[in-house]
């Protein structure tokens, strides 16, 4: 289901769904009044924004506090939980790291949980001390 989600805009702006054929100076979202342009972050983060006021409203009567969540909620949040689920799911904390453009590992493991956390610092100091 995610995938033809994905591909639908790119066959609409007329461009390959196939990664390899993909080039890199393409925006991944497009601007509606300027072909070939992005949009620029601040438009993405209202677009985002809207998006998850207008779900919580609809979902308001059936899941209260999920809406009140979603009216917390800022695109960061996509960010911080894509991390965390990514971690949880086995991913590596470096790839992490790298994905998000931390220059510390010790940024990218408040999305540890804190036995994790401890483990991994442990680790961390163990072999940046063995580096010396």
């Amino acid at each position: 289901m995610a995938l033809p989600a994905l591909d639908q805009p790119l066959v609409q702006r007329g461009l390959p769904v196939t990664p390899s054929r993909w080039d890199p100076a393409t925006p991944l979202v497009a601007n509606l009044e300027e072909a070939g342009a992005g949009i620029e972050s601040t438009r993405l983060w209202l677009v985002l924004r809207r998006f998850f006021l207008l779900v919580a409203d609809a979902i308001q009567d059936e899941r209260p506090a999920t809406a009140e969540k979603l009216r917390r909620a800022s695109p960061h949040w996509i960010r911080h939980a894509h991390a965390t689920h990514a971690l949880a799911r086995g991913a590596e904390l470096i790839m992490v790291r790298d994905n998000r453009r931390h220059a510390s590992i010790s940024t990218t493991s408040a999305y540890l949980h804190s036995d994790e956390v401890r483990r991994t610092l442990q680790f961390d100091q163990a072999f940046e001390a063995r580096k010396v």
